[in-house]
C-alpha cells in the first residue's frame, strides 16, 4: 500500500523497498532509544513487524516506522525516525498518519507508543498521554 504526501514524498508498506543499512544507522547511531542496537536485531525486528518507509521523489528512503502487533487487540508504534536532512517538512506527522491509517491496525482497540520529545507529532494523529499510567508495568532486561 502507498500513501502520497507533500512535495512528492510517499509512504509505502512494501518491505522490499526498505534501506535496511540506513535504518540500522538511524536507529543504532542517531536515535536516543536504540543506540548500539545490533544490525541483526534491526533486521529481525523489521521481518517481524509491519514496516513503513517514507521516500522522496528519487525513491530514496528518508524515514521509517514500524508496528509491533498481534493484529487483533494491541499495536505498538515504534522506531519512528526521520533522517536529519528531511526534518521540518512535516514528514514525521505524515508518516504517523499513514501508520495509523494502515489497514492492519484499523480494528485494533489499543494503539500505543513511547516518546521523550515528540508528543505534538503524535497528538495530530489522535494519540494522547496514557490516562492511567499507574496500571502499566514493565520488565526491563
Amino acid at each position: 500500500m502507498e500513501w502520497l504526501g507533500p512535495d512528492g514524498f510517499y509512504v509505502s508498506d512494501d518491505p522490499s523497498k526498505l534501506n535496511v543499512p540506513a535504518i540500522h544507522r538511524w536507529l543504532s547511531v542517531e536515535s536516543y532509544w536504540a543506540k548500539g542496537r545490533p544490525s541483526d536485531v534491526v533486521e529481525r525486528s523489521i521481518r517481524r513487524s509491519i514496516t513503513l518507509g517514507c521516500y522522496n521523489q528519487a525513491h530514496d528512503q528518508v524515514a521509517f516506522a514500524r508496528w509491533v502487533t498481534d493484529g487483533a487487540t494491541f499495536g505498538w508504534l515504534c522506531d519512528v525516525f526521520v533522517e536529519s536532512s528531511s526534518r521540518g517538512l512535516g514528514l514525521g506527522r505524515f508518516l504517523v498518519a499513514c501508520a495509523v491509517a494502515h489497514p492492519e491496525v484499523q480494528d485494533i482497540r489499543l494503539l500505543l507508543l513511547v516518546t521523550k520529545d515528540a508528543h505534538n507529532v503524535y497528538r495530530t494523529s489522535g494519540f494522547e498521554v496514557v490516562a492511567e499510567p499507574g496500571r502499566w508495568m514493565e520488565l526491563r532486561r
